[in-house]
């Protein structure tokens, strides 16, 4: 008679033997352990042989009994035989009440759109964790970090009951990266698409409404490859992966030029195709140190290149930009099994991207004169270069996050696993917009239809270029998690969390603007708190095993807010701002010339201002607070 405790099991596929002399033993093949299970086996041996055994195969699943969170798990034979894009998005929606927002991203072709994750119906922030690394920054709903699935062992998406580990209120998800192993493994595919496998339902009907195009598909195609095994018998190995998705389309009512009549939106524009691609890499390496101590390191990499970024009816080539997003992942983990009662685990690592929009790249591509950004307010069209036409976008976090397990004996009755755990997040986030040459200028000219004649100048937007604003945040949080199996049939799932949430503005400085001194004149900004949020939350889950009947579980909890350092841009003074003025075309060129605006703040010219300097941070925002049950 005896429990026996393995904590902290990679996933995969066990066979778990039970030898006693005198009695008969007992063998469980193929016992899958998935990502976040509670594995319970119970074993009751009879008298028996000496060389007499009873061996189970592929026998009734095994269901956790003690955790009370509502979760999916999918392992990659799953993964690899459902027919869906290959990022992670499309796995979240493989879980029960889980939705995204937005068009669906259908066999790949939205290529990682970032589409906010609901759970119940609600949008609320999620923590997402790849190899323990929380990939969602800020106050995301969704993450910036592009990654294939199909390099992943395993998922499992929890939408309700989480513990005290987790402090955000939406979906949690925990993914397992593939492995290496003492023998050699890959996967290859390669899938392709052409125009003559597309279709359209295009009939009079719609014809006569004015619709005569679709979005035809010029090319798209997706493979992957990936290898792992071994470096050194039972003591290092490696996993490696590459894919590559590319597809080039056109968009309804997206067009090259403005045609043979030189006007847009009259119909004989001849249509542009878009670009779009994805490339990632990925590497783990895996190393028993002692047969007590495991270190493993996983380095990602993922690139998503737009090469006509704003694409649409009402922006044509020419104010399109061309866009790159490297995302990163690199993390490092520490295990350790101190001794037969306790665990040790700690990672860390760094999680982000970098956004980098460019009207010059786009016209050197494609041989555009540069000239002044235009809006028509009248259609809406936007032509010439993009008015930021660099735009770069850094979103980093630094983090930490250690846990210590450990299982007494005896302690208040029953059996007891706990686990101390603390986090620590670094986020910065910043928009930086570098100036324009000078052939560009810093503005937006505005035109409009006045006395019935349309193109007629009005007005013009000018912007606070350059500026490099920083925004930070820094989250602590300590918790205490209790898995209490009272009795064989009922568990409590009890914790305790502590979170201390700070956003802030560093110091930093504004130069003046070369064309506009006196609108956006230099300055200097002193360090600004914006939030400190501290909240100590609780959380409850029972779980009762009525053995035919099925387990029952409820929990209930309280889950905080996350403010988030990207919102801290839309208080920074440092950050984008633009100041509307009434245009006086004197020349009637529809260029703008000194002199065509009284560029006086108090003048009869001015019209608005809009960005940060009309935003007030309220110095009594308490955190929103979200109750589960």
């Amino acid at each position: 008679d005896g429990n026996y405790r393995f904590g902290e099991l990679p996933v995969g596929v066990y066979t778990i033997k039970f030898e006693l002399a005198g009695f008969t033993t007992f063998i469980r093949n193929e016992l899958r352990l998935p990502v976040g299970f509670v594995a319970r086996v119970d074993v009751v041996m009879r008298i028996g042989n000496l060389e007499e055994s009873v061996t189970v195969t592929g026998g009734s699943p095994v269901i956790d009994v003690m955790t009370t969170t509502t979760s999916v798990t999918l392992n990659a034979e799953t993964l690899n035989e459902i027919p869906r894009g290959r990022d992670l998005s499309m796995v979240y929606s493989m879980a029960p009440g889980v939705t995204l927002a937005g068009t669906p991203d259908v066999g790949g072709s939205n290529m990682a759109n970032r589409q906010n994750i609901s759970s119940g119906g609600v949008a609320l922030q999620p923590k997402l964790q790849i190899e323990g690394m929380n990939i969602v920054l800020s106050d995301d709903q969704n993450s910036g970090v592009y990654f294939n699935s199909d390099t992943l062992e395993e998922i499992q998406i929890k939408t309700a009951g989480n513990d005290a580990s987790v402090g955000v209120p939406g979906i949690s998800m925990v993914a397992v990266i593939k492995s290496g192993g003492n023998d050699f493994h890959g996967l290859y595919s390669v899938s392709d698409q052409t125009p003559r496998l597309q279709s359209n339902n295009l009939d009079d009907h719609l014809r006569a409404q004015g619709l005569t195009a679709v979005q035809p598909v010029k090319t798209f195609y997706d493979y992957q490859a990936d290898l792992g095994g071994k470096i050194l018998q039972d003591k290092l190995w490696f996993y490696g992966a590459y894919s590559k998705q590319q597809k080039n389309t056109g968009i309804t009512g997206f067009v090259t030029n403005a045609g043979p009549d030189g006007r847009y939106l009259t119909g004989d524009e001849p249509i542009a195709y878009a670009t779009t691609g994805i490339s990632q890499w990925a590497m783990k390496f895996s190393y028993q140190l002692t047969p007590n101590n495991r270190m493993n390191y996983v380095w990602q990499r993922g690139n998503k290149f737009v090469g006509e970024d704003g694409a649409g009816v009402l922006s044509p080539l020419e104010h399109t930009r061309d866009y790159s997003n490297p995302t990163a992942i690199n993390r490092v983990e520490y295990q350790s099994t101190i001794n037969s009662w306790s665990l040790f685990n700690v990672v860390g690592g760094y999680a982000g991207w970098w956004s980098d929009y460019s009207s010059y790249r786009q016209a050197e591509k494609y041989g555009f004169p540069l000239g002044p950004s235009r809006l028509d307010r009248e259609s809406g069209l936007t032509t010439g270069p993009n008015a930021q036409n660099t735009a770069l976008r850094p979103q980093d976090r630094y983090m930490v996050d250690a846990g210590y397990s450990f299982f007494p004996q005896k302690f208040l009755g029953g059996h007891h696993q706990f686990k101390a755990g603390l986090s620590y997040y670094h986020d910065h986030e910043a928009w930086y917009y570098p100036t324009n040459r000078s052939d560009i200028g810093n503005y937006v000219l505005v035109s409009d239809r006045v006395n019935g004649v349309s193109g007629t100048p009005v007005q013009i937007q000018i912007a606070d270029q350059p500026v490099y604003p920083s925004d930070m945040e820094q989250e602590y949080a300590l918790y205490l998690t209790d898995t209490w199996r009272v009795t064989d049939r009922l568990t409590a799932n009890l914790g305790v969390r502590w979170d201390d949430q700070h956003v802030y503005l560093p110091a930093q400085n504004h130069d003046a603007s070369p064309d506009f001194p006196t609108v956006w004149p230099a300055g200097q900004y002193p360090f600004t708190d914006l939030v400190k949020w501290q909240r100590t939350v609780p959380r409850l889950g029972l779980a009762w095993d009525g053995r035919r009947l099925g387990v029952f579980k409820v929990s209930a909890g309280l889950y905080g807010y996350v403010f988030g350092a990207q919102r801290g841009i839309s208080y920074n003074r440092n950050a984008l701002q633009t100041a509307t003025f009434t245009w006086h075309d004197l020349n009637g060129d529809k260029l703008y010339q000194p002199g065509e605006v009284n560029l006086d703040l108090n003048g009869a010219d001015f019209v608005s201002v809009n960005g940060a300097i009309g935003n007030i941070m309220n110095p009594d925002l308490k955190q929103p607070r979200y109750a589960e049950y």
